[in-house]
């Protein structure tokens, strides 16, 4: 058999293009960071304050640190 635009099944360019059109830029609700990400941030500005060369995981590290020594 042919194939022709009736025989084509559901995933045709069109509908992909359209699929990807959609999810671009689009979130549908946003959550509230949590305390521990919160508390990296921080670390993290204050880090780069210090040293702009930071990385977040530096700044992870030393909020882990600080949460076991009690300071966050």
């Amino acid at each position: 058999m042919a194939n022709t635009r009736k025989n084509r099944k559901a995933g045709t360019r069109k509908n992909r293009k359209d699929r990807k059109d959609r999810k671009a830029g689009t979130r549908k609700g946003s959550r509230k960071a949590s305390d521990w990400a919160q508390s990296v941030k921080r670390v993290y500005e204050e880090l780069k304050r210090k040293d702009r060369n930071a990385k977040l995981g530096d700044a992870m590290r030393e909020a882990s640190r600080r949460r076991k020594r009690g300071e966050l």
